[in-house]
């Protein structure tokens, strides 16, 4: 069973949840959202499954949703459509390259003149289009990029999703339980998330008792890491803690077994459901590794999401971060339609307030004065079969 089919649900839940989620357009549209996802290049697949989320939710909006809510509140009504009309969603392809992203996002603040940007997955491409975004005006809320330097940006950025310093502590912890690992080696790109979780991931094994014997930084997009690889194994850790992107983990997993190193004894991967589909076609290249996602499942997400997703497109969803898209997407609907406005300084704390009560997909969404989620769990799996599967330390 793989990650996304461990997360779809039957065709009856099917054909409910797609009768809540689609409709006919309400009006014309009066209120722009933008996207930024790399639907081409190493991260094209989760680029994909973005777009889909955010495309699902705004379906939803349109034909008028009751949004979940917590705390035991009822559902919170909004639509059809905002403030009168139909939402648009206008996704641009940041091509996964930091320069892209940039092209992306200054036609969407500067010629769709959108108040919100939805976006991106990697922290690399969205540091500086946060920026961007946040000199401008414009709200950016992060659906995949999870550096711990996207804190600073400002009071426009906003994260959808954990920052990375939890993941170090996990990662160990997995390794410790699962290896037994006492000498540690790093694998991640050379952009704010990986330097981020690389530098959480050390301080937290320094904590529990462990040492991190090589830190292996990679540029994204190469066409050989076999030097990085030898690098990385040459104080002969006890296990691997690593990250790639789709594109980029296929050649990493390829070289590494063609170099007779074993990934399935000695690695330990985070956001692990961003390869899964791109390694399909060489599976016993990363057989038994195992690693982390964040943590999207159960009845819940399968009755309000999986179920409609699947219909619609003709899969399980693809990872975990089209989940999400979906949430932000959701979010930014409730906050606008509280506000009454889709002005960005309305809009804004609005988002913080209904970050408290929106029942997400996701976990609990609450966020802090600065606009970061507080709070993030994780699942474990691990590749087997050709498929990631949930297992237990």
């Amino acid at each position: 069973m793989s990650f996304s089919r461990y997360l779809s649900l039957s065709a009856f839940g099917a054909l409910t949840a797609v009768a809540v989620a689609f409709g006919a357009p309400t009006a014309e549209a009066q209120v722009k959202l933008g996207m930024i996802t790399p639907l081409t290049g190493a991260s094209s697949v989760v680029g994909l499954d973005m777009q889909r989320g955010a495309e699902l939710a705004l379906q939803r909006i349109n034909f008028g949703y009751a949004v979940p809510q917590t705390l035991g509140d009822p559902p919170r009504t909004i639509g059809p459509g905002l403030l009168g009309g139909d939402v648009e969603l206008i996704v641009e392809d940041d091509e996964s390259r930091p320069a892209a992203a940039m092209d992306a996002v200054r036609k969407l603040v500067n010629t769709d003149q959108v108040p919100v940007v939805i976006g991106e997955y990697s922290s690399g491409r969205t540091l500086p289009t946060g920026q961007f975004t946040n000199e401008n005006g414009v709200i950016q809320i992060s659906t995949g990029a999870n550096s711990p330097t996207l804190r600073d940006i400002g009071p426009y950025f906003v994260s959808a999703i954990g920052l990375a310093t939890a993941q170090g502590p996990v990662l160990v912890d997995l390794a410790q339980k699962v290896i037994g690992a006492k000498t540690i080696a790093t694998l991640f790109p050379n952009n704010p998330y990986g330097v981020g979780v690389e530098i959480a991931t050390c301080e937290a094994a320094a904590a529990m008792g462990a040492e991190c014997v090589a830190k292996v930084r990679y540029e994204e997009q190469k066409t050989d890491y076999r030097p990085e690889l030898r690098q990385l194994t040459a104080p002969d850790p006890d296990a691997v803690i690593f990250f790639a992107y789709g594109a980029d983990a296929t050649l990493i997993f390829r070289q590494a077994y063609e170099l007779g190193l074993n990934a399935g004894e000695k690695w330990i991967g985070t956001e692990v459901s961003n390869w899964e589909a791109d390694v399909a076609d060489a599976p016993q290249t990363a057989e038994g590794v195992r690693g982390i996602e964040h943590a999207v499942g159960g009845d819940f997400y399968d009755s309000e999401y999986a179920s409609a997703y699947e219909v619609k497109y003709g899969e399980p969803p693809l990872s975990a971060f089209g989940a999400f898209a979906y949430d932000a997407t959701i979010l930014t609907a409730l906050a606008i339609d509280a506000a009454g406005s889709a002005e960005p300084d309305a809009i804004r704390p609005a988002i913080l307030e209904a970050s408290k009560t929106y029942r997400a997909l996701t976990g609990d969404m609450s966020m802090d004065e600065d606009g970061m989620r507080t709070s993030q769990e994780y699942g474990y799996f691990i590749y087997e079969d050709g498929k990631l599967q949930p297992f237990t330390p």
